[in-house]
């Protein structure tokens, strides 16, 4: 009986509450995405293949993974609008240059796969974002300051 209503009570919804109710989906689900790629930055190391070397590379993949699970946990806590997008945007593009800003020729700091683990996973974070920008839309009474 309690199912009955349940279901019966979600039948029921508005058009705007079914909308609302779709991109606070799409907002977890981007949201839980970010928190995946961001735990394939913490175990790093051991997908690339060798942890005990290319310290530097790790400790970047370390932090910015640590930073991107921070704001995806946020995310699905609160509504932070375009800004975690934006951040998020950043943190993958330093994914993507770091290899060359860090110094790519320095095999202490760098192992072969490092580099194009790090592209990667900067590539999936900036297209995160992007999609979550497309995907945004301010209601007019919050003054654009959250995502749905």
């Amino acid at each position: 009986m309690a199912s009955k209503s349940i279901l019966g009570s979600h039948t029921s919804l508005t058009p705007e509450a079914r909308q609302i109710l779709r991109e606070g989906q799409r907002d977890q689900l981007i949201s839980g995405l970010m928190a995946l790629t961001a735990v394939a930055l913490f175990v790093a190391p051991w997908i690339t293949g060798r942890p005990d070397i290319a310290k530097d590379a790790h400790r970047n993949e370390l932090a910015v993974g640590m930073f991107v699970l921070f704001i995806a946990m946020a995310r699905f806590k609160w509504h932070l609008g375009r800004w975690s997008d934006v951040a998020v945007l950043a943190a993958g593009a330093w994914l993507v240059a770091s290899p060359w800003l860090l110094g790519l020729g320095n095999t202490r700091v760098f192992t072969d796969d490092a580099p194009i683990f790090d592209v990667v996973a900067g590539g999936v974070l900036i297209t995160l974002a992007l999609v979550s920008m497309a995907l945004y839309s301010p209601t007019p009474d919050d003054g654009g300051r959250s995502s749905g």
